[in-house]
């Protein structure tokens, strides 16, 4: 056995050694221990906040430990490793090391090819603009029509949405053959799901950390994976529902690679329905556009021959659209008011700086990044929202007066969706985003104007 403290090594280390270790650690981000025998490996790396991530190596794969563990926690495990004892590894969840391109299909991240698609739909509409010569692309169906433009608009779209489907039927197809093996749910709790490291203003997202463990041919695997899909929100609660520790549970897992595992193969919870109802949304607002370009101009023209069609048309379109954004955010806002509060607690709060480039010049903008965690049901839960909805930012010294308002560790109350407790916000805007209203009105007046009726 050998403990290895920032590159400090000890052989035949005892429990006073490590206990000793932890206790002295200091604060330097770098900090790490690591205690290896010829089976593997516990290693643990400082957080801050006195948390610790953690990892073990079995010899075979590598796990990382779903949430950070405290001080004590660290040394019971480091010196139950010490003496052989493996207990430790039901207690928490784990999380397998996994290729970069497996880790992004577990968040749910488009796979390679369908970005290429996407992205190879937007260069055809660029070819077909400005390269084509117009001999050629007069040749093309629907060259130079109404339809034809509305068409290229919305073709990112629609392959974005096919590649969406595809992607999911080709998952479940591929693990449809998969064979299965009598499992058993060792852990389930509730993780949180953080931005990239360097990358702190994006949103945390609250998944289930189910870990659950199988024999093939002999060797025992873990697994984590609960569906071929994204599960998060309200999902995330209700898998953990389904999937409670020590539960018997069917393992469904690729036979050439028995670690790749899911519990359940088929489509994730109204995926693909929720993809076909996207792209019959495209397809509809496409023939929409269509028709209001075509023959609903002309029918307005035939009867409101003085008045200007184009604009009437587009302001009126947009004057309805923005009228029904003002509506359902009122509506919204009226049941958020409602929603239930709980205790929570700051975990970090950070100012981060975003810069964009406009005309040539860098802007700076500041972002307070507080997150918080609260109990619903149970479950742990993460959130980031100060303004429900809103994100806020503005000056250094806005965002820092946010982020002071709630330092780290500091009692909160927070406000959550009882539908969707992953949901939640330090503050519940009261007042109603009249800017949508006035926005409706003046497009509605650009339109009236432009019918010339009072002319």
């Amino acid at each position: 056995m050998e403990l290895d403290v920032c590159d400090r090594i000890t052989t035949d280390p005892t429990a006073e050694d490590i206990t000793r270790a932890v206790d002295q650690r200091g604060n330097d981000p770098d900090w790490f221990i690591t205690l290896s025998d010829d089976d593997g490996y516990v290693e643990a790396g400082l957080e801050g906040r006195g948390r610790f991530r953690l990892a073990y190596h079995s010899g075979k794969a590598r796990f990382d430990a779903a949430e950070t563990v405290d001080a004590p926690t660290l040394k019971r495990i480091l010196v139950a490793y010490l003496g052989g004892d493996k207990t430790w590894r039901g207690k928490l969840a784990w999380q397998p090391k996994v290729s970069p391109a497996k880790a992004a299909e577990a968040r749910g991240e488009p796979p390679t090819w369908a970005v290429i698609a996407v992205v190879a739909s937007l260069a055809l509409i660029f070819v077909i603009v400005e390269v084509l010569p117009e001999s050629w692309v007069e040749r093309l169906p629907f060259a130079g029509t109404t339809m034809g433009n509305i068409a290229l608009i919305a073709l990112p779209m629609v392959v974005m949405v096919a590649a969406m489907i595809v992607n999911a039927m080709l998952k479940v197809r591929r693990a449809s053959s998969w064979s299965q093996a009598p499992g058993r749910i060792i852990r389930s709790q509730m993780a949180v799901r953080r931005p990239p490291e360097g990358n702190e203003i994006g949103t945390v997202v609250n998944v289930p950390a189910v870990t659950y463990s199988f024999s093939v041919g002999g060797v025992t695997y873990q697994g984590t994976r609960v569906s071929l899909g994204d599960i998060s929100g309200k999902y995330a609660q209700e898998a953990l529902a389904r999937y409670p520790a020590g539960r018997n549970v069917t393992v469904h897992y690729d036979p050439a690679d028995p670690s790749d595992s899911v519990l359940e193969r088929e489509a994730p919870k109204g995926a693909v329905k929720g993809c076909g109802l996207a792209l019959l949304v495209v397809l509809l607002l496409v023939w929409g556009l269509y028709w209001v370009a075509t023959e609903g101009a002309e029918v307005l023209k035939a009867r409101m021959p003085d008045a200007d069609v184009p604009v009437m048309l587009f302001a009126g379109l947009f004057g309805g659209a923005a009228l029904l954004f003002f509506v359902g955010h009122r509506r919204y806002l009226a049941r958020a008011n409602a929603w239930p509060v709980t205790a929570g607690e700051v975990v970090s709060s950070t100012v981060e700086q975003r810069r964009s480039t406009q005309n040539g010049k860098t802007h700076t903008t500041y972002l307070p990044v507080v997150e918080f965690a609260y109990i619903v049901e149970g479950n742990r839960l993460h959130s980031r929202q100060v303004k429900l909805g809103l994100e806020v930012s503005g000056s250094a010294s806005f965002a820092q007066g946010i982020a002071d308002r709630y330092p780290a560790g500091s009692p909160v109350e927070v406000h959550y969706d009882p539908q969707d407790p992953s949901n939640a916000a330090l503050e519940n805007p009261t007042g109603t985003n009249w800017i949508l209203l006035g926005v409706a009105l003046a497009s509605f007046a650009i339109a009236l104007y432009a019918s010339r009726i009072f002319r």
